[in-house]
């Protein structure tokens, strides 16, 4: 009599409701809405780890010491006017410490890219910084002619960019994650009480 009672009270659980279901999508909507915040607030603040320079012209800057990455930015605003430019031949870059010594300037050894903000912007430089100060950051086409825009300077620009991009990616995939084991856990609990 028991094992009768013991069935009866095993049939007579109930299933979860179709309403969970609608419960397991919460970790995926949670994950995109962090997603959405790490790169809001991340990718508005690199901005300002970037100095724009109105090109031909020079600017002084205080750089520490590590490697700097200069990009042409093919749009870009600058004290509220516009620059666009399709192509950029003969741009030579040039880096001077505060005494006046060169600093070498090279071609990236790969390619990075962004776009941000309206903005577009191409790695075409790399120098190295080995003490923190003042430097005289110039360009300009070597006597030719050529179209004025910008160039920006930064220092970790492209890893803290990726860092943001994934890490608002991972957030993302952790959410689908969870909501896809979740909705598992619902399906199974719904069949195993029908089985039975």
């Amino acid at each position: 009599m028991d094992l009768n009672g013991s069935k009866r009270h095993e049939g007579s659980r109930k299933a979860p409701g179709r309403g969970w279901y609608a419960l397991a999508v919460l970790p995926a909507i949670c994950g995109f809405a962090v997603m959405g915040v790490i790169l809001f607030t991340s990718l508005s603040k690199l901005d300002d780890g970037l100095e724009q320079i109105v090109v031909p012209g020079a600017r002084e800057l205080k750089l520490e010491p590590g490697r700097h990455t200069v990009f042409l930015e093919y749009n870009s605003v600058v004290d509220g006017r516009v620059y666009r430019v399709d192509q950029v031949s003969g741009l030579a870059v040039r880096v001077e410490a505060a005494n006046g010594a060169p600093v070498a300037v090279r071609a990236p050894t790969g390619s990075s890219y962004y776009t941000m903000g309206g903005g577009q912007g191409e790695a075409i430089n790399v120098f190295d910084v080995e003490q923190a100060g003042a430097y005289r950051i110039s360009a300009d086409y070597d006597g030719a002619a050529g179209p004025q825009t910008v160039i920006a300077v930064g220092q970790g620009f492209m890893g803290a960019l990726l860092a943001s991009v994934f890490g608002g990616l991972g957030a993302a995939f952790l959410g689908v994650f969870l909501a896809s084991g979740a909705a598992l856990w619902v399906y199974l609990a719904r069949r195993r009480v029908r089985q039975n």
